[in-house]
């Protein structure tokens, strides 16, 4: 049923995204105050048909995939599965929030990661349940069963090898959501929602308002309200998509790299490193990096470990082409100048001047 297929970024192009309207068909998601006939499974479908409109309209080389456009039921494996059968380059879930207090408001991204915080795990379970109208549920997720705490066991020992790339994407859809749609931040989040946690690309999970707040349900049922929510993914997207492509001008011309697998220390103002993956605990004496000589460090309870590469982006291309054909699929190159990380981008200007 799940397909766990290794996935590697080969191109230095943004092909394909997958749209995924949360809920649909005999699961409505959020009701909301019922004051309207519309819920969660409509207004998350509204905005993500006007997003990939967007997408399409300006980017046409990218291929815009939907889970469901219509108001069709689909279980959680089949939206993953979707995705991952398609080579997807970012998976996008789209939802609304509710809570017994009328009162809480707000727009949060999630990425896939354990969380301390109860309403953090509070969302992941609500979300998850959406399992309970499945048949056989039990049997297909392995005995995973969303609403006990002992089944989230497994996900702190879920690597997330796109998470970084996840995270960027994140950043940008809650910068957007302030700027753009003008709309109360909830942050960037971590919590361990089953649809996004087997996706094998950089993904996250929306929520675009409370539809149990009065105020924010109008909102989200306007349409210059959804239109707003779309307009900011899709800005957010744009950069995502202009950041990535600066990173991934692959090029390997053939030469053996094997000799090639070594630590350059960068004595330019610029330096170039690989960054290897990110995991949810130390792997420093891992045998994952026999071989490798790796720097690791911690950023927001994760472990990151990064290979020194060099001041020369062609030479870090290949390095990292070489890195992505191994153990290491995920691998991408990060930049700094004295010390401080900037993009990639940034880093080519500065060297072009």
């Amino acid at each position: 049923m799940f397909n766990f297929k290794s996935y590697s970024q080969n191109t230095n192009k943004i092909k394909t995204i997958v749209i995924d309207p949360g809920h649909g068909g005999k699961d409505p998601g959020t009701l909301g105050t019922k004051r309207y006939k519309t819920y969660e499974k409509d207004i998350a479908l509204d905005i993500s048909l006007k997003l990939g409109s967007y997408i399409e309209k300006y980017f046409p080389e990218v291929e815009v995939v939907y889970t469901r456009k219509t108001d069709i039921f689909l279980e959680l494996w089949e939206r993953t599965e979707i995705a991952n059968n398609r080579n997807a380059d970012l998976f996008i879930s789209i939802h609304c929030d509710g809570f017994k207090n009328s009162n809480a408001s707000g727009a949060s991204v999630f990425v896939m990661g354990m969380s301390k915080l109860k309403a953090n795990m509070d969302v992941a379970m609500r979300e998850n349940s959406v399992m309970y109208l499945e048949d056989n549920f039990i049997e297909k997720y392995e005995g995973f069963d969303p609403k006990s705490p002992e089944s989230y066991i497994v996900f702190s020992l879920m690597q997330n090898t796109y998470l970084d790339q996840s995270i960027s994407f994140a950043q940008q859809v809650d910068k957007q959501f302030v700027e753009r749609a003008h709309r109360k931040s909830r942050g960037v989040k971590q919590a361990p929602f089953y649809v996004i946690s087997r996706a094998n690309m950089p993904s996250v999970l929306i929520e675009a308002g409370f539809l149990t707040n009065p105020q924010e349900e109008d909102y989200l049922n306007t349409k210059e309200g959804k239109d707003y929510i779309a307009s900011a993914i899709f800005r957010a997207f744009r950069s995502y998509k202009e950041g990535i492509e600066g990173i991934e001008n692959e090029e390997n011309k053939g030469k053996d790299l094997e000799n090639e697998l070594v630590i350059q220390k960068n004595k330019s103002e610029i330096e170039y490193k690989i960054q290897l993956g990110t995991y949810l605990e130390s792997m420093k004496n891992s045998s994952l990096f026999n071989g490798v000589e790796v720097e690791e460090f911690q950023l927001n309870g994760t472990y990151k470990y990064l290979v020194h590469a060099t001041s020369d982006k062609k030479y870090a291309d290949r390095l990292k082409v070489k890195f992505r054909s191994g153990k290491f699929p995920g691998a991408f190159i990060i930049a700094f100048y004295k010390g401080k990380q900037i993009s990639v981008k940034e880093a080519l200007d500065l060297q072009n001047k």
